[in-house]
């Protein structure tokens, strides 16, 4: 498939370090440049992954000619380019036809360069087509969901509300006990039925022997006491 290349330009003349002179035209900083396309060691070109894309790059020793002097910096040593492209769309399946294109434009670059090293500004590269490697698209795994916890059965429901309702009755016992309270009094005696013949009305129940059982029972509002039948 095809894909889009920036040229982009490293090098130094000869009084100036090395520095961009050639940036692609979409970045908006382009410090990686220098710090990824490094001299090469005897190898034709190379090529690294960067938060951009693909760069590949290779190096081109300035002639006499191209430099339109001694190609060499005030230390004696020589000028070399650091020249290639970076390609944001995937990695290029053949480098050699596109480095061959950059070294053409970095050379027009690195001779506006010569003319005015201390007022040279970057310049801006635009893109041109490249042949990129397909890749298949990455397949991500499936993630299932996590499970829901499983709910608690009907009769534990039932065991726990019991539990608690007990636990309730013994704490309000417990309660009353501690906070030193008296026992409720006992229940009024019952109205007098009409078995109750002949009561014996008294504001005290009157004494009875032990051998009859005495009842008490309310007729009119007053209490009276008699022995069953």
């Amino acid at each position: 498939m095809t894909a889009r290349a920036w040229p982009f330009l490293v090098a130094r003349g000869r009084r100036r370090g090395y520095s961009a002179l050639l940036v692609p035209g979409f970045l908006r900083e382009h410090g990686f440049l220098e710090a990824t396309a490094t001299p090469l060691d005897e190898v034709p070109s190379r090529a690294a992954a960067t938060p951009y894309g693909v760069l590949v790059w290779a190096e081109h020793a300035v002639t006499e000619a191209e430099a339109r002097g001694e190609p060499r910096d005030e230390y004696g040593r020589p000028l070399v380019l650091l020249h290639g492209f970076l390609c944001p769309d995937g990695t290029p399946a053949a480098a050699a036809a596109a480095l061959a294109r950059t070294r053409t434009t970095a050379l027009a670059v690195y001779d506006r360069f010569l003319a005015d090293e201390e007022g040279f500004r970057a310049e801006r590269s635009e893109p041109f087509a490249v042949d990129v490697a397909e890749v298949a698209g990455a397949v991500r795994p499936r993630v299932s969901p996590p499970e829901a916890p499983a709910r608690p059965g009907r009769g534990l429901a039932w065991a726990g509300a019991g539990v608690l309702v007990v636990a309730g009755a013994v704490a309000a016992v417990v309660g009353f006990a501690s906070a030193g309270g008296e026992a409720p009094p006992p229940p009024p005696p019952p109205l007098c039925g009409p078995g109750v013949v002949v009561p014996t009305v008294s504001a005290v129940a009157p004494t009875v022997s032990a051998a009859v059982s005495a009842a008490t029972c309310v007729r009119g509002g007053t209490t009276v006491t008699y022995a069953p039948r």
